[in-house]
């Protein structure tokens, strides 16, 4: 795992829920995951991409609160393994997209068992 440090204190719980996220939606191997400014080609229009050419996702941390960043993040890595198993297509990131409704839905669902075993 390719983890970018940066100056919000996130870097140090950003693995723990990596390997929680990973595990919560079987994925074994993950991607590289780059915490940016600025996720790269959206002019700062979005807080997370996957790119599946790079086998990349892309998360803007500063300023958020932790738990948001781990929402979008788990959003991502469900689009990864949509890609692991071949199911993402130019236009899977679209509003109502089955691909991006699930991704939307799988976070969720993520981010509700990891606030129960991390309420802090």
């Amino acid at each position: 795992m390719k983890i970018f440090e940066v100056t919000d204190p996130i870097h140090k719980t950003l693995p723990d829920f990596v390997k929680f996220a990973c595990d919560q939606l079987d994925i074994s191997e993950h991607p590289t995951i780059d915490v940016v400014d600025q996720v790269p080609g959206t002019e700062g229009t979005t807080f997370g991409r996957y790119d599946p050419e790079t086998k990349t996702v892309y998360i803007v941390a500063r300023g958020r609160h932790h738990k948001d960043v781990f929402r979008t993040l788990a959003h991502e890595l469900v689009h990864y393994k949509q890609d692991q198993e071949d199911r993402l297509n130019p236009h899977s990131g679209a509003t109502g997209s089955e691909e991006e409704n699930e991704a939307n839905a799988e976070a969720g669902v993520v981010m509700r068992n990891y606030n129960e075993q991390n309420p802090e």
